[in-house]
């Protein structure tokens, strides 16, 4: 791959029991991501999957926005490169696994992945919002994807995940015209879960995450599976799916100990097996 001028994109780790944050780390620059970035986020997101302890992962942003897309000054340099031939078809290639990669992750990931999201969450920011399972959406956050307006498509995964939260005549309209959505917007259309005032984001997303911690891991890992399968396959396909999952889940000690914590009337305490 070519030579690039490097563009630092930091992220910060934290785990408090079974949630974990993943922060983007660059408000100087709306959190804009390069491509050594996207490599980065990757890792971090590979890391995260391996940890069992964890259940619910919380995606974030520092600054005024949760992150502005692929870094436009690498875009120029980008550019400019090609037609030096620095810069060549492969390594375009090669860049755009780096970003995909990272919605692979995040759908593949056996836990539930929340954005936190402020400000902007555009272009390809806004297709690492769409790849998340849930969305907290701080008033005032902008939506959308620019691409058209400066000469590019859609890529990782928005053209696949658009139409199927916010339907396909208003996906059409976001694409084609590269118009921004606010929060209000977003969450009347399906594109967030909640709209809540800006500082209380981080608290709102974090209470989620733990009452999802709080459900057995096992049946919440299957859900997010069966509902992702489910967007492609038949009816009778899902069935059988939803048994074999059933017959998984009832001969776990979390099923025992959520049907004698009910009957019992207390909180269950899941233990992951």
């Amino acid at each position: 791959m070519s030579e690039e001028t490097t563009i630092k994109n930091r992220f910060v780790v934290e785990k408090d029991g079974h949630i974990a944050w993943l922060i983007f780390d660059r408000p100087e620059k709306l959190n804009a991501m390069s491509s050594q970035g996207w490599r980065d986020f990757g890792r971090h997101l590979r890391e995260l999957i391996e940890d069992r302890e964890i259940r619910c992962l919380i995606l974030a942003g520092e600054g005024r926005g949760f992150l502005a897309g692929h870094d436009v000054g690498e875009m120029v340099e980008h550019v400019e490169q090609f037609e030096t031939g620095e810069y060549t078809l492969g390594d375009l290639h090669e860049n755009q696994k780096l970003l995909q990669e990272t919605t692979r992750l995040i759908r593949k990931a056996r836990f539930p992945v929340i954005a936190a999201v402020q400000g902007v969450a555009v272009g390809a920011g806004c297709e690492v919002t769409l790849a998340c399972d849930l969305v907290v959406a701080a008033e005032g956050t902008l939506f959308g994807f620019p691409e058209v307006n400066v000469g590019v498509t859609i890529t990782n995964g928005g053209t696949w995940l658009l139409p199927r939260k916010v339907g396909l005549a208003r996906a059409r309209e976001l694409a084609y015209t590269g118009d921004f959505v606010d929060a209000d917007e977003a969450y009347r259309i399906g594109l967030a879960n909640r709209v809540v005032p800006a500082g209380d984001l981080r608290e709102e997303a974090e209470k989620l995450a733990r009452r999802i911690a709080s459900r057995a891991p096992l049946p919440v890992q299957l859900h997010k599976t069966m509902i992702d399968r489910g967007q492609e396959a038949s009816l009778e396909t899902m069935l059988n799916f939803e048994t074999e999952s059933l017959v998984v889940t009832a001969r776990t000690r979390d099923h025992g100990e959520g049907a004698r914590a009910f009957f019992e009337k207390r909180e269950p305490n899941f233990s992951g097996t």
